[in-house]
């Protein structure tokens, strides 16, 4: 099993993102394994990756992640009827809607439950891009579950124990306090 960290992991994700930015999914969870760490599946057409995260509260978490045997075509239909995730191009007719919206919420003239459906709907009528630099982008969804990921294969929770126990060791090894 190969395990990709931060900056390598990313890079090849997004390298992977650029060439086909259609049907990817990003599904982040609290983890099966009691390790106080977060677990996520990114998924496209062409494979799924099963990720750990020590952190989803600072900006610049460690991260790891390996390529996983899962179809990802299970991945799709379980979320079909959400936006896939991608860059999307800041127009000034989406900043204005997503301005509208905000308003909106903050008047309390629409409920949460709303403002999720228009967000949504905003985000599907927008194709996802590749990002050129210099330009505003959007990007999400982040499809949050305080439960643990469903049940796509079952290694699931052995590739997240091992994924656990090579977080510890990079933490340990960069804050030499830690337990």
């Amino acid at each position: 099993m190969e395990i990709l960290e931060d900056r390598d992991l990313a890079k090849y994700l997004f390298d992977k993102y650029s060439t086909n930015q259609r049907k990817w999914n990003f599904i982040i969870s609290t983890s099966p394994v009691k390790d106080a760490f977060f677990d996520a599946i990114v998924s496209n057409p062409d494979e799924v990756w099963q990720l750990k995260i020590d952190s989803i509260y600072k900006p610049n978490p460690l991260v790891m992640g390996t390529k996983t045997t899962t179809d990802s075509s299970i991945i799709e239909r379980k979320l079909e009827n959400t936006s896939q995730f991608g860059y999307r191009k800041l127009e000034s007719n989406v900043l204005k809607n997503l301005r509208t919206i905000s308003e909106e919420e903050n008047n309390n003239s629409i409920n949460t439950m709303d403002v999720n459906f228009r967000i949504n709907s905003l985000l599907s009528s927008l194709d996802p891009v590749k990002p050129i630099k210099g330009h505003n982008y959007l990007y999400g969804p982040f499809i949050f579950t305080e439960k643990k990921l469903a049940k796509f294969n079952n290694k699931q929770d052995e590739i997240s124990e091992k994924l656990a126990y090579r977080m510890h060791e990079n933490i340990r090894r960069k804050y030499s306090s830690y337990g």
